[in-house]
C-alpha cells in the first residue's frame, strides 16, 4: 500500500522561483514578435499575400511569388493574429487578448523597475550598486521564466519561423522594387500607410524589439548568477558608466551574449525611445513594498 506521506506525491512548490534560461529565450522571441506586431510587420505580409491572390502584385514565380504562394498555402497551420495577441497578453501582459486569457499582470511593473535601476546605476557611478537592483533582476527573470514555459516554448518556435519568413520576404528585391523602397522598413511603412490605416513609428518599434531582446538575453545568460544564494555585489559591472549617451537615432541589434555594458545601453535606449523622463526613472527605481516576498528571499 502506498504511503500517503511520500514526498514524491507532493507538488513542486519551488518551481515558480526557478529561472529556466530556455523559458527566457522563448519570451525573448515572443517579445520581439510583439514589437513587430506593433510595427504591423505580420499584417503587411498578410496584405501582400492578399494582393498576390488578387493578381494586384506582380512578382516572379521563382522569387517572391513562390514565397507568397507557400505562405497562402500554409495559412491553416500558421498562428493567426488572434493567436499571437493572446500569447502576448498571457506572457507579457500586453492588451489585445480575448476575454478569459490568463494575463501576466506583473510584467510591466517588473520591467520598468529593472530598466530604471540599471539606468540609475549607469548615470550615477559613484553610488554603489544596491541589493534592490539584483532583486529586481531576479524578480523579472523569475516572472519571465514562469510565463515562458509550457505552450510558450512551442509557440516561440513557430513565431521565430514566421519572423524569419516575413523579414526575408519583405527584403526581396522584387517586393522592395514594387514599392520603390530601399529596405523592408520602407515597404512596411508604405503598405501600412496605404492599406492598413496609417503608418506607425517604425524607429520606436524597431528599437524596442532590438533592445528588449538584448535585455532578456542578458537575463537568460545570467540566470545562474541570479539564482545563486552566494551572489556578491556588484553583480553588474559597468565600465566607464555614464561616459556615453545614446542618441535617439542610434539602432541597436539584438545580442546573443550581451555584456553588462550592452545591457546598460539597451536599457537606456529603450527608455529613451519611449520618452521616459528622468523623474519617471527615479520613481520606478525606488524600493517597493513586497519586493522581498516576490523574490523569494
Amino acid at each position: 500500500m502506498r504511503s500517503q506521506n511520500r514526498t514524491s506525491d507532493l507538488p513542486d512548490l519551488g518551481g515558480r522561483n526557478e529561472i529556466v534560461p530556455d523559458n527566457l529565450r522563448a519570451i525573448q522571441t515572443i517579445y520581439t514578435a510583439a514589437m513587430l506586431e506593433g510595427l504591423k510587420l505580420f499584417q503587411v505580409v498578410d496584405r501582400l499575400s492578399q494582393l498576390f491572390q488578387l493578381g494586384l502584385l506582380s512578382v516572379n514565380r521563382r522569387g517572391a511569388g513562390g514565397s507568397l504562394y507557400k505562405y497562402w498555402k500554409e495559412a491553416s497551420v500558421r498562428m493567426t493574429e488572434s493567436d499571437r495577441r493572446n500569447l502576448y497578453a498571457s506572457t507579457l501582459g500586453l492588451p489585445g487578448g480575448v476575454e478569459g486569457v490568463a494575463v501576466n499582470r506583473e510584467f510591466n511593473d517588473l520591467w520598468a523597475r529593472f530598466l530604471a535601476r540599471v539606468a540609475i546605476l549607469g548615470r550615477q557611478p559613484a553610488i554603489p550598486e544596491t541589493d534592490e537592483l539584483r532583486r529586481s533582476a531576479t524578480d523579472l527573470a523569475r516572472n519571465l521564466s514562469l510565463y515562458g514555459g509550457g505552450v510558450a516554448l512551442f509557440a516561440a518556435v513557430d513565431l521565430q519561423k514566421q519572423i524569419t519568413f516575413s523579414t526575408k520576404l519583405l527584403s526581396e528585391p522584387e517586393i522592395e522594387s514594387a514599392y520603390g523602397a530601399r529596405d523592408m522598413w520602407q515597404v512596411i511603412d508604405q503598405v501600412a500607410t496605404v492599406d492598413l490605416g496609417g503608418a506607425v513609428n517604425v524607429n520606436r518599434y524597431r528599437t524596442m524589439a532590438a533592445t528588449g531582446a538584448t535585455i532578456i538575453s542578458w537575463l537568460a545568460g545570467n540566470a545562474g548568477k541570479l539564482q545563486s544564494k552566494s551572489i556578491r555585489l556588484p553583480f553588474i559591472k559597468i565600465r566607464k558608466a555614464g561616459s556615453r549617451l545614446v542618441s535617439p537615432n542610434e539602432k541597436l541589434r539584438p545580442m546573443a551574449k550581451p555584456a553588462d555594458n550592452d545591457l546598460l545601453r539597451a536599457c537606456e535606449q529603450w527608455l529613451l525611445v519611449n520618452g521616459v523622463s528622468d523623474e519617471q526613472i527615479d520613481g520606478h527605481s525606488q524600493p517597493r513594498s513586497g519586493e522581498t516576498a516576490v523574490s523569494g528571499k
